[in-house]
């Protein structure tokens, strides 16, 4: 998948409406996502996806990072400060948004592996959004 399929997608799924908000949307996902896997799945994972989107999910810390799922939602939040009205129900929209485009960009065994380091709580997030749910 190209980057821009990639963020078409992430588009499409969100409900945003510029090619730019998906960028942002799905850099402060993944950016978040690759916090919370092993620095080996994230490379894994990394080595699938097109240029300028790999490079976000690579953390700087060498281990994976212990957070909750309203963490999780509150990191993204942060990292898309820009815009101040996002609600926690719209950032999971996004994340569920970008969590499917990824699923859809690489093997499924990559991204089970890196969903095997989240615990069940976080499934919420990583439902795939259904096209009829755009919504934000």
């Amino acid at each position: 998948m190209q980057e821009d399929e990639f963020l078409d997608a992430v588009q499409q799924r969100t409900g945003l409406e510029s090619r730019d908000q998906a960028y942002t949307i799905t850099s402060a996902v993944l950016g978040v996502f690759g916090q919370r896997i092993t620095e080996g799945e994230a490379e894994n994972i990394a080595s699938q996806l097109p240029a300028h989107i790999d490079d976000v999910l690579l953390s700087k810390n060498a281990e994976a990072e212990e957070f909750s799922p309203d963490e999780f939602v509150e990191r993204v939040g942060a990292r898309i400060a820009t815009q101040s009205d996002i609600t926690a129900p719209t950032i999971e929209i996004y994340i569920r948004g970008v969590m499917t485009v990824l699923g859809e960009a690489v093997s499924g065994s990559e991204l089970d592996d890196a969903r095997e380091q989240f615990p069940n709580e976080f499934d919420s997030l990583f439902e795939p959004v259904d096209m009829t749910e755009q919504q934000h």
